[in-house]
């Protein structure tokens, strides 16, 4: 008798260490398990063994033990989740019991029913509502270095550390010392690129700078100047080029494209970092003052691309697809810069941008 106990009692501890296993949960908690779930849309085993078991990784383990879950992706909205507390010889087990669905080939599809409405025929357009007043920045120049207003360069700096950011000293080197004075704020300009050329043959538009961050100059000693760093945008690194103050800050409401206007983006400010989808990215087009631009003028970013085939051009006997929209924040004379405000993919150089298709 005592070793049938004894038995027993084993059993009883085996059963508990199996469904804290497979469950996460105590015996107690396990025997609280509702006896179904109805499939709500976007569930997906990962998810309801995380909310009834409080451990998505039992997904398989649940699955491996359902044969009529042929596969643990095709469960749908009104399938029936059931939920069975096991033992030893019974483990826990969680089994579909299919709802409206049509069988096909060993796994379920659910029933479809189509409604006829009107057929809008056109280009593919997204990205047209008027978004409201906000504020963007561009910390990012492109422009011919000898147009650049530059004053000299970041010589050194109090600190050892190899990048300065706001609130360090750093000391610059001034190429004419009579154009600036006391008080005065500079920009900090990190370079890019030294040549940025037009992807599609043609043009060249100078170098490509990155926007590093402020400085207020301190004392003025022949050529050198005592600044502090006010207002950083990147790391500040000796060596930066030092130019007179650049607004890189401006509020607009984005309004749908409107006009004739097209051009091609050029540059991007972060061509190497971006990968994803660049919402807020900085990006340069070949269109400037000369062509009619003005800040706060808006663009569709289009593609005409098999993503597979055409990674690198467009094909022009593709229609043109929107993946975009850009606000025009600052103009030159050839050239102007933009923030983009949406996208669904990676805004890159090469990519046309347009105000209209008709």
């Amino acid at each position: 008798m005592l070793m049938l106990s004894l038995l027993a009692g084993l059993s009883l501890q085996a059963q508990a260490q199996d469904v804290l296993r497979l469950t996460g949960l105590s015996p107690e908690a396990s025997a609280s398990l509702p006896d179904q779930y109805v499939i709500q849309p976007g569930d997906t085993l990962w998810d309801i063994s995380s909310k009834f078991f409080g451990n998505s990784e039992n997904w398989p383990r649940l699955w491996s033990i359902n044969e009529q879950i042929t596969n643990p992706h095709w469960i749908y909205p009104g399938n029936i989740i059931a939920f069975v507390p096991g033992t030893d010889l019974d483990p826990p087990d969680m089994s579909l019991q299919p709802g409206d669905v049509s069988m096909h080939e060993g796994y379920s599809t659910p029933t479809v029913y189509f409604e006829e409405g009107e057929l809008e025929c056109g280009p593919d357009i997204r990205f047209d509502s008027t978004l409201a007043s906000a504020e963007y920045s561009a910390p990012g120049i492109l422009e011919d270095s000898r147009k650049t207003d530059l004053l000299g360069k970041v010589y050194k700096a109090r600190s050892a550390a190899f990048a300065q950011g706001e609130h360090d000293l750093i000391y610059l080197q001034l190429d004419d010392s009579s154009y600036a004075d006391c008080g005065d704020i500079v920009t900090i300009l990190h370079r890019k690129a030294r040549r940025v050329k037009h992807p599609e043959g043609g043009g060249r538009y100078g170098a490509l700078y990155e926007v590093a961050g402020e400085a207020r100059i301190l004392t003025l000693q022949d050529d050198i100047a005592t600044a502090v760093v006010r207002r950083s945008y990147t790391e500040v690194i000796r060596g930066d080029l030092v130019s007179v103050r650049v607004p890189i800050l401006v509020e607009l409401e984005v309004e749908p494209p409107s006009g004739s206007l097209e051009g091609v983006i050029v540059a991007r400010l972060h061509q190497l970092e971006s990968l994803t989808a660049s919402t807020s990215e900085v990006v340069f087009l070949d269109r400037g003052r000369a062509d009619g631009v003005r800040v706060g003028d808006t663009f569709y970013v289009v593609e005409r691309r098999d993503e597979y085939m055409d990674r690198k051009k467009d094909d022009p006997k593709l229609p043109p697809s929107v993946v975009g929209r850009i606000v025009v924040v600052r103009v030159d004379e050839s050239s102007s810069t933009a923030v983009v405000v949406q996208a669904s993919r990676i805004v890159d150089v090469g990519l046309h941008v347009t105000q209209s298709f008709e």
